[in-house]
């Protein structure tokens, strides 16, 4: 088999299962150890992947495909609400946490609300609001600002000033992508300073994420992934990418775990 041909072997692999490991190619190959590290560094010269410990990792496409609020609510569902009942276990009766917004900040925001009886809740996603208002023993904290009617959130200055004044105990943001090259990112642009602010108003930060925007690129980086405290997923994440993961010292708490 020519280099060109495991090239392409290599890449129909990661597009089907994420991950793959130096001995599973040489085997598939037929070709020594070498010859597959010298394959791997040639692809991800081309930033085709990414190597790791003993193998590497699909990257996924540059820029992650990003469609409309009314269309994400629709996709996934399934996944957002497994990972969102499993970062119920992070909270506690009477917290002050921060919501960040999004489709996932739906489920989550509905979730909550069926656990716990008194929060203290910020968010500046009108989502949450609208969700939460029906608690009583909520408190909810708005950040207002300037309405953005297509993601359903405030944001501008006002809302940055307003957030910088608060001090949370955990936040949850939802961002477009993470990955272990390129951090945790977003595609709207707009929302950086928020998402900032609320990382830097928390004691603890929390990343909420399903399983499809692993390993995936955003175009715009909010933090590394040594800025947070850990990262909620579903149980449909590979396990070799988990794994992964965890070998890089990164708290994974995983659905059905």
């Amino acid at each position: 088999m020519f280099a060109n041909e495991r090239y392409k072997a290599i890449l129909t692999l990661l597009e089907a299962q994420q991950s793959v490991t130096v001995t599973e190619l040489t085997e598939r190959f037929g070709v020594s150890t070498e010859t597959v590290r010298r394959d791997l560094a040639h692809l991800e010269a081309y930033n085709k992947l990414l190597r790791v410990h003993g193998g590497a990792m699909a990257i996924g496409d540059p820029e992650h495909a990003f469609a409309a609020l009314a269309q994400r609510v629709d996709e996934n569902v399934d996944k957002k609400r497994e990972l969102c009942e499993t970062a119920m276990r992070l909270i506690r009766e009477k917290d002050v946490i921060a919501v960040d917004t999004g489709s996932t900040a739906i489920e989550f925001a509905t979730i909550l609300a069926k656990h716990f009886q008194e929060l203290t809740v910020v968010t500046y996603s009108k989502d949450v609001l609208d969700i939460l208002a029906e608690k009583s023993g909520f408190c909810l904290r708005a950040v207002g600002g300037d309405y953005v009617a297509a993601e359903h959130y405030y944001g501008g200055f006002i809302a940055e000033e307003t957030l910088r004044r608060l001090h949370v105990s955990k936040c949850f943001i939802f961002p477009s992508t993470l990955s272990l090259r390129c951090g945790v990112a977003i595609t709207i642009g707009e929302l950086y300073n928020m998402y900032r602010g609320m990382i830097g108003i928390s004691d603890h930060t929390y990343v909420l994420a399903d399983s499809s925007k692993f390993e995936s690129n955003a175009p715009i980086r909010i933090c590394e992934l040594d800025e947070v405290d850990a990262v909620v997923t579903d149980s449909a994440l590979d396990r070799r990418v988990a794994n992964l993961w965890r070998e890089k010292g990164i708290e994974l708490i995983m659905g059905e775990e």
